[in-house]
C-alpha cells in the first residue's frame, strides 16, 4: 500500500526549512563586521561594559519575569500560519548596570563559543519594568511543537562587531544612544539578555 502524506504535514515541513534556513543567516541589521579595537581586560571572562574611562564593569545576565504570547492558540491550531507575538517582562524600571555615555563598547571575553551572532537591542519602559518585544514566535504542533521566536527587527540596533581574539567579541553601537534601556543578547532567539541603562 502506498504511503500519502497530508498536505499539512508537507506545508509544515516547508515552513519549518525556510524558516531554519532563513534564521541561520546572520541579521545585516544587527551588527556589521569592523575592525575596531579596545583594552579588553586579559584576566576577566563574561560580559563586560566599558564607558568614557579605560574601566570594565560587569553586566549581569537577566531571565525574563514573565513571558506573554498573544495569539498563542491561533498559532498552534494553524500549524505556524498564524503567528504568535511575544513579549518578555524584565523586573525594575532601570538595569542595575549604566553605561556611562552613549556609545559603550561591550566585551564577550573570553568565551569558548556563543549560541548566536551578539546584537544589541532596545528595552520598552513599563510601570516597573521593561520589555522586550520578542517578534513573532512559530508554532508547528504537526513536527514536534517546535517552537522558536525572533527578537523584532525594528528594535536591533545598528552596532559594529568585532573579533580581536578567537574568544573575545567586541561590539559597539554605531551611534551614540539616546537615553533608555538597552540589552546585549547572544543571539536574536535568546530572552536571557544582558541589560544595561544609558542616563
Amino acid at each position: 500500500m502506498p504511503c500519502r502524506l497530508s498536505p499539512c504535514f508537507i506545508l509544515a515541513t516547508f515552513f519549518v526549512i525556510t524558516l531554519g534556513r532563513a534564521q541561520d543567516q546572520p541579521s545585516q541589521s544587527a551588527g556589521a563586521h569592523s575592525t575596531f579595537t579596545a583594552d579588553y581586560p586579559a584576566n576577566q571572562a563574561g560580559i563586560l561594559i566599558q564607558g568614557s574611562s579605560s574601566s570594565w564593569t560587569e553586566v549581569k545576565n537577566q531571565m525574563p519575569v514573565k513571558t506573554k504570547a498573544a495569539r498563542g492558540i491561533a498559532a498552534s491550531l494553524s500549524y505556524g500560519l498564524v503567528p504568535a507575538k511575544v513579549v518578555a517582562e524584565y523586573e525594575g524600571d532601570h538595569a542595575p548596570t549604566r553605561a556611562e555615555n552613549g556609545q559603550p563598547i561591550l566585551c564577550i571575553c573570553h568565551m569558548v563559543g556563543l549560541p548566536g551572532q551578539p546584537v544589541l537591542v532596545r528595552l520598552h519602559p513599563k510601570k516597573a519594568s521593561r520589555e522586550l518585544d520578542g517578534g513573532k514566535m512559530i508554532v508547528y504542533p504537526v513536527v514536534g511543537g517546535a517552537k522558536t521566536a525572533d527578537a523584532n527587527k525594528s528594535d536591533l540596533i545598528a552596532a559594529d562587531l568585532a573579533q580581536p581574539d578567537s574568544q573575545v567579541w567586541l561590539i559597539r553601537p554605531q551611534s551614540a544612544l539616546p537615553p533608555g534601556e538597552y540589552a546585549l543578547m547572544l543571539g536574536t532567539q535568546n530572552i536571557n539578555i544582558f541589560p544595561f541603562t544609558v542616563p
